[in-house]
C-alpha cells in the first residue's frame, strides 16, 4: 500500500492559468465572459452620459468537480 496524504487548504496548489487543459480554460474564460456581461448589466449611463452602478453582488456557481 502506498502513503495516504490528508488534503487540506494548508498542502492544495493552485495551478496557473496555462497549466489547465485546454476544455477547462476554454470553460473558464467562457465563465469570466459571462461574469463581466453581468456585471456590466449593472451599470447604467443616464441622458448626461454619466455611469451609474446600480448595487451588484457577486454570482456564485458553486458545481464542485470530485477529483478521479
Amino acid at each position: 500500500m502506498g502513503s495516504k496524504t490528508d488534503v487540506d487548504d494548508n498542502n492544495i496548489m493552485i495551478p496557473d492559468f496555462g497549466e489547465l487543459l485546454e476544455a477547462d480554460r476554454q470553460e473558464f474564460e467562457s465563465q469570466v465572459e459571462d461574469l463581466r456581461r453581468k456585471t456590466l448589466s449593472c451599470y447604467r449611463k443616464t441622458r448626461q452620459g454619466v455611469t451609474k452602478q446600480e448595487k451588484f453582488t457577486i454570482p456564485v456557481n458553486d458545481k464542485s468537480k470530485m477529483l478521479a
